[in-house]
């Protein structure tokens, strides 16, 4: 253990193409520019941030140095993102609330990440894109997670939802499972 944090945890964002994950990304690490609405960048394979904070988990602090990785949603940067699966404490997937293929690909996505994780990471089905009209209802989402047994939020990053929120709900779960093995 470093002197700098407590745990050092790898947090993944996936999902299919366009499903707001890298415009999430950026608000989290308070990137400036993070995008313009309606500007789309894809991601080249993966992107990692690392970001440090502090949660209170059972009331004691903790210093936690994160590894997020924004992973790619095009099906040619598969090997890749399956390799970064891998040892993910902590997994995003993104849905496009908006658009239904983007929720039909979770289902796969999930497959993937059970047949690549060996951490038995936390996942966390974030619909996104509220705002708009929606292709996806939240009852579909929420029936999605539980047959999953995956946690669920909403956010509508255009309009500036808590991203953080999601983040430090994430890294509790990751927190309180290292506690609960000890």
């Amino acid at each position: 253990m470093n002197s700098d944090y407590d745990y050092q945890i790898e947090i993944v964002f996936t999902g299919a193409q366009q499903t707001g994950k890298s415009y999430a990304l950026n608000k989290i690490i308070d990137r400036k520019n993070s995008g313009q609405i309606g500007l789309y960048v894809p991601t080249i394979g993966v992107d990692f941030v690392i970001k440090r904070i502090q949660v209170t988990v059972q009331n004691n602090i903790y210093n936690i140095k994160l590894k997020l990785c924004d992973m790619a949603g095009q099906e040619r940067f598969k090997i890749v993102i399956n390799v970064n699966y891998r040892n993910a404490s902590g997994i995003f997937l993104f849905c496009n609330v908006c658009d239904q293929d983007s929720f039909k690909k979770c289902s796969a996505l999930i497959e993937e990440i059970r047949e690549n994780n060996i951490q038995n990471a936390n996942v966390m089905l974030v619909g996104n894109k509220i705002g708009t009209e929606r292709a996806v209802s939240v009852d579909e989402l929420f029936s999605f997670a539980q047959m999953n047994d995956i946690m669920f939020a909403e956010l509508n990053t255009e309009n500036g939802d808590t991203e953080n929120s999601i983040l430090e709900r994430m890294v509790k779960c990751v927190i309180h499972r290292i506690l609960l093995r000890k």
